[in-house]
């Protein structure tokens, strides 16, 4: 090369190194520069680039520069775009390492702070480039130049140079560490159609996430939705978290309170907690007793079924909410007002709740809507479908058995007559019954006793043939509930239904959670194949594993029934823009299924020893181990990057501690 290449050469290296450290300034703080002394390099194993922070500045900014990682920037000189940077190693040195001094002279000196005065060398991996010039963002597939200057990016730039999406539902702010910026992570709609797994321990964070997530959710929070197609939320709660969330939102003014306002501040701004909800109620025999009881104690009128069910509105409202409101929020409840409207399954129980705290008065509005079964509505194929607890066999024989034994004038109006019918064939050979079920039908004595086990837990639970006054109270319409339920959160309160069912009823929950699961989903269907447009659809299953065990967690044929029922509705409910969110703790003690088709993961501290399951870069593999609450780390296809980190808020929603009451 000539000594006028030469010279054009350094000209060109000079103007552009000059224009790096311009826009170094522009779009963050410079904190060091790419080494001059060990080589960038790309490779087809990667790229790599190091780098060395000032004494000075490595103290000042030691919780970005310091932590594996996280993220810095650098703005190439060669090409003037500033490239994203994920730390992979720090190292350290004493001032006497540094030196070359023996070891055996070093360990007879004193502390001196001196010898800390070295810099950090840092080794990166380079992510993603972005060009200010035309907005675009692409793979960082070049080798960083020497003396490229290092930054710590303003927190608009972060949005840029890691890939996040522009628009979405707010999961949280970006955290690098344990430090939140003011960067917020949002998920796109359409990627919650691929459904959501959170996973976490007790106390991690998980139920506070999907709370907030709701929110935001329903505040249309930094997304769109055409106008009359807004979200619909419903939750599967069996332990009253979700039911409780219509309340004040209470914090304790504890260390870090600065802090917490800070994330709730840049997450949420102003927005509001939702204040009113529709709740499904189941409705059980045993219900029915305690309602008797306490209606004599308030002196109503427990003659029609309204009367019941206005019985039943104070007397939830007044079970859910009253302990929490005195006990927790030290207010009082200043009035319920309770108004029955429409007929059969159709009937709700429109319910005004006002509360006062410090002479703050709130209003709360609730829809309930009693839930139960009649077996003349299900029996046949609906209730084959119905229970999961029934082998195969037991399913495709049941509608057969009904149909048969109601043709040679047996009375079925209720399911303890069907099951004393099918004990008579069971027990008395040589009987009518008999002779239809097992001479007739030729249906195996295993099968008929399966039907006869797995009916009976829905017997002996009370939910069947319920009677309120006059009234047997069925399935409500959850089509029309659907329908009219936009921008809307629908809790089904299952926690509420194990209180209210005898102790040896089995797992009846499992049965009206899935039940519901199931005609959301053949909701979706049906108009579907109308050329009807619905609104998105979330459903949140807090608590997975108790519906969807792993292999080996449950009844073996129940487990099989589920998972596949659970591939069929997630893997259809795509294109009909229904999205499931699992919450659990560990993946191990959920169905493998739900690990397939939760395509974003939320996973907030946990046991080290099942992290592996979920592959987790190796860089947040300890640090998810031992996270402080609150913080997650994201595993989503809609991020450029795979994975980042984030910290949500305390709860907008309520959330209370009831062991405190």
């Amino acid at each position: 090369m000539s000594l006028e290449e030469l010279n054009k050469a350094y000209i060109e290296a000079k103007g552009k190194l000059e224009e790096a450290l311009r826009r170094a300034e522009v779009y963050g703080k410079i904190i060091g520069f790419v080494s001059r002394l060990a080589p960038s390099r790309i490779g087809s194993d990667g790229s790599l680039v190091q780098f060395e922070v000032d004494p000075l500045e490595y103290f000042r900014s030691h919780e970005e520069v310091s932590v594996a990682g996280s993220y810095l920037a650098t703005v190439d000189v060669k090409t003037g775009e500033i490239v994203s940077l994920r730390i992979k190693s720090v190292e350290r040195r004493d001032v006497m390492s540094e030196l070359g001094i023996p070891e055996a002279i070093a360990l007879q000196t004193q502390l001196d702070a001196s010898g800390l005065v070295t810099r950090a060398r840092v080794i990166a991996e380079p992510l993603l480039a972005w060009n200010p010039e035309n907005d675009e963002v692409k793979a960082a597939a070049y080798v960083i130049e020497p003396q490229s200057p290092i930054i710590k990016p303003n927190p608009e730039v972060f949005e840029k140079i890691l890939g996040l999406p522009k628009e979405g539902v707010v999961l949280g702010l970006l955290a690098i560490g344990e430090k939140p910026l003011k960067v917020k992570v949002k998920l796109p709609l359409h990627a919650l159609y691929q459904h959501m797994l959170v996973l976490g321990t007790t106390g991690a964070g998980k139920t506070t996430f999907i709370k907030n997530f709701i929110v935001a959710l329903l505040n249309k929070l930094n997304f769109s939705v055409e106008e009359g197609y807004e979200p619909t939320v419903v939750v599967l709660d069996s332990t009253k978290d979700y039911v409780h969330m219509v309340l004040e939102s209470f914090w304790k003014q504890e260390k870090g309170f600065e802090t917490e306002e800070f994330i709730a501040k840049e997450v949420f701004g102003d927005i509001k907690n939702v204040s009113k909800a529709t709740i499904v109620i189941p409705v059980t025999k045993q219900l029915c007793e305690k309602l008797r009881e306490y209606g004599k104690k308030v002196g109503a009128k427990m003659e029609t079924v309204d009367d019941y069910l206005k019985v039943l509105g104070k007397y939830y409202v007044e079970t859910s909410y009253l302990s929490i409101i005195e006990k927790i929020l030290n207010g009082n409840i200043e009035s319920i007002n309770v108004k029955v409207e429409g007929f059969g399954p159709l009937r709700r129980i429109n319910t005004e709740l006002l509360y006062s705290i410090l002479n703050v008065k709130r209003r709360i509005n609730l829809t309930l809507i009693p839930y139960a079964f009649s077996f003349r509505e299900v029996k046949g194929s609906e209730l084959a479908v119905l229970n999961p607890f029934l082998t195969s066999q037991a399913r495709d024989h049941l509608p057969r058995i009904i149909t048969a034994l109601e043709e040679h004038g047996f009375r079925l109006t209720t399911l303890s007559e069907f099951l004393e019918t099918l004990r008579e064939a069971l027990f008395r050979k040589g009987s009518e019954a008999y002779s239809i079920v097992f001479s007739r039908l030729g249906i195996h004595k295993g099968t008929v006793e399966n039907i006869i086990r797995s009916l009976g837990i829905l017997d002996d639970s009370g939910i069947f043939d319920v009677i309120l006054g006059n009234e047997i109270i069925g399935e409500p319409n959850l089509n029309i509930i659907l329908e009219n339920a936009k921008n809307e959160l629908i809790i089904v309160d299952l926690a509420f239904l194990k209180e209210n069912v005898p102790l040896v009823s089995g797992n009846i929950e499992n049965v009206v959670a899935l039940r519901v699961l199931y005609k959301v989903f053949m909701w979706k269907m049906i108009r579907y194949a109308e050329r009807a447009r619905t609104q998105p659809t979330i459903v949140v299953v807090d608590e997975a594993h108790r519906f969807f065990p792993a292999t080996g967690g449950g009844e073996g044929e129940y487990v099989v029934q589920v998972s596949n029922m659970l591939a069929t509705i997630a893997r259809l409910g795509r294109a009909r823009r229904l999205s499931i969110i699992f919450a659990t703790h560990s993946p191990k003690d959920v169905h493998e299924i739900v690990l397939q088709l939760a395509n974003t993961k939320i996973v907030f501290r946990m046991d080290p020893a099942v992290i592996d399951k979920l592959d987790i870069p190796s860089e947040h593999k300890h640090l998810i181990s031992r996270i402080r609450d609150r913080f997650a780390l994201v595993k989503t296809h809609a991020l450029r990057l795979g994975y980042v980190l984030i910290c949500t808020p305390l709860p907008v929603a309520g959330h209370f501690d009831l062991s405190v009451m």
